[in-house]
């Protein structure tokens, strides 16, 4: 029994392999073909990738590298040839993304075998669809598309992950598309690369459209030049990204709420920019949405301190000393107003800074009775709340002049001019409460 159950178990296995060859060799007849294949034949296609596939488990490794080529190859040029793969973007992206799989899977195999495709794969296939790829994905950004761009930045460095700066686009583009997850997942690659953008960059200037275009390389660009296409060549220096990579990644943790990996992401930003005020900002912000004033406050205050020019960073100070001190607050908010005399919300700020006791003055006023005594006490008061408003005004009738819209500067106005009896100044700040 054990026997027959073998030859069973071996002949299975031959025809399977004639299986595998007969389908192979019809994917490479619609491939190779001289005319463009038709809607019938990328259906016959599409028939014989799902038959093979399953067999490939069973296949040899030239066997598998011929059918997973073939696979990509046939997606890719489904893609260039029939105008309805492109009918929806997000589907014809993933046909791209399994391509570039396929053919990276082609390459996987042959490591340890004959290379039969491995050249061609690297040097032509991968390096246009990546061109291909990022030109389409320029022009999405462009038209603000930056889902669908991001998206195809992926699959630029998925057919060159040595070009870490696909990835960089991919992630750029997920953040300005709020795809979160992924411009996360993108930027802690980055980070785990040790990618920090720094380099060259080799530039020309194109003599018909008079832009400056960029080039692969020096000796390409000094061609382009010899040519007489081009003129005034230059290099120019990248900046490091590190930095910004990894703000990046503590800023996406407090989008996602998840403050603990935001500070520690923050940590290490900063340790490779301790002089970059943004961070310090950045990373007092995280500390504000966790509800740590007191963390923000020795954050802001030390980003103030490296960066006095600064007026919002003086009127944050004053924001949160504005609770507990308004002594301090006041101090903070004239700071600012001394680097920036027209800084409307710093301006605003000093005005209801100044009404701080209002509501109690007015309490005791309304708690008073119609006595001698009350009626003195009364008048001391309004004096006081008077003299409130005076102080206030001039700041709030120029934050007015800066932003005359403003409603809430308007409903303060109109309240003081009526309390101070200017009834023109109240007719026309009533006037304008919408």
């Amino acid at each position: 029994m054990k026997i027959k159950y073998a030859i069973a178990a071996s002949l299975l296995l031959s025809l399977s392999a004639f299986a595998q060859k007969d389908e192979i060799k019809g994917l490479k007849k619609i491939i190779e073909k001289d005319t463009p294949p038709t809607k019938e034949d990328f259906q016959k296609f599409k028939e014989l990738i799902a038959a093979g596939e399953p067999k490939m488990a069973a296949a040899t490794n030239e066997q598998k590298a011929d059918f997973y080529y073939y696979k990509g190859a046939g997606a890719a040029l489904e893609l260039m040839t029939n105008p309805m793969a492109m009918a929806d973007p997000m589907k014809a992206f993933a046909m791209l993304d399994a391509a570039v799989d396929d053919m990276n899977k082609v390459i996987e195999i042959e490591k340890t075998g004959k290379k039969e495709h491995t050249i061609e794969i690297k040097e032509e296939f991968l390096p246009r669809l990546k061109g291909l790829v990022g030109q389409v994905a320029a022009q999405l950004a462009g038209q603000k598309m930056y889902k669908e761009a991001s998206s195809l930045y992926a699959i630029a460095y998925k057919a060159d992950t040595n070009d870490k700066s696909q990835l960089y686009n991919a992630a750029a583009m997920a953040v300005n598309g709020q795809d979160y997850d992924n411009a996360l997942k993108y930027y802690l690659e980055l980070d785990k690369s040790g990618f920090t953008g720094e380099g060259s960059v080799f530039v020309a200037k194109n003599k018909k459209s008079g832009q400056v275009e960029g080039f692969p390389n020096k000796a390409s660009r000094d061609i382009a030049v010899q040519a007489g296409e081009y003129v005034e060549p230059k290099e120019e220096k990248l900046p490091s990204l590190k930095g910004e990579i990894t703000k990046n990644i503590a800023l996406i943790y407090v989008q996602k709420g998840e403050n603990d990996k935001a500070k520690q992401a923050m940590a290490a930003a900063r340790k490779n920019n301790p002089d970059d005020v943004s961070l310090i900002v950045s990373e007092a912000n995280i500390y504000y949405q966790a509800k740590d004033m007191e963390g923000y406050k020795r954050l802001i205050a030390e980003a103030a301190a490296k960066n006095p020019t600064n007026a919002e960073l003086f009127y944050n100070l004053g924001v949160v000393a504005s609770t507990s001190d308004v002594a301090e607050a006041e101090r903070q908010y004239k700071k600012a107003l001394e680097i920036d005399p027209n800084f409307t919300q710093a301006l605003v700020a000093m005005g209801s800074l100044a009404l701080t006791d209002e509501k109690k003055i007015v309490d005791e006023m309304n708690g008073l009775g119609n006595t001698a005594k009350d009626n003195q006490r009364y008048d001391v008061l309004k004096k006081q709340k008077d003299g409130l408003y005076l102080k206030a005004l001039p700041y709030l009738e120029k934050a007015h002049k800066l932003n005359p819209d403003d409603q809430y500067t308007i409903s303060l106005l109109a309240g003081m001019y009526q309390a101070l009896e200017r009834n023109d100044d109240y007719k026309a700040m009533k006037a304008k409460m919408k």
